[in-house]
């Protein structure tokens, strides 16, 4: 015989069980998010005055990477999300990039620079 689940209301067997209250999570410090991404935007402002192109891209995207990344796990609660909806997500970006990467290819590619209109 099943045990009864007290969350489960009479009639309603066949919706979603609602989680035991000892699932909560809690919240995290916002504060301490909110200052590490103006942090981050303050080093993206700043990165204008580094010379190196390379240098100049892997700050700001690696700024724009771990603030994403802040975003998601915080607000959006997904730190607690099992790893295969990150690896889901993870394979679905890669794919958007690819796709972009090589829809736009042809056009950086193919298109001569002097025909290109200034």
């Amino acid at each position: 015989m099943e045990a009864k689940n007290p969350y489960v209301k009479p009639g309603l067997e066949h919706e979603v069980v609602v989680p035991p209250a000892d699932d909560y999570h809690g919240h995290p410090n916002y504060l301490y998010v909110i200052i590490a991404l103006i942090a981050l935007l303050v080093i993206s402002l700043l990165s204008d005055f580094v010379t190196s192109i390379i240098l100049l891209g892997l700050l700001v995207f690696g700024t724009a990477l771990v603030k994403s990344i802040l975003v998601i796990r915080n607000f959006m609660h997904w730190k607690y999300e099992p790893l295969f909806i990150w690896i889901i997500t993870f394979f679905a970006v890669l794919f958007i990039l690819l796709a972009l990467f090589w829809g736009m290819y042809p056009d950086f590619d193919l298109v001569k620079v002097e025909l290109a209109p200034k």
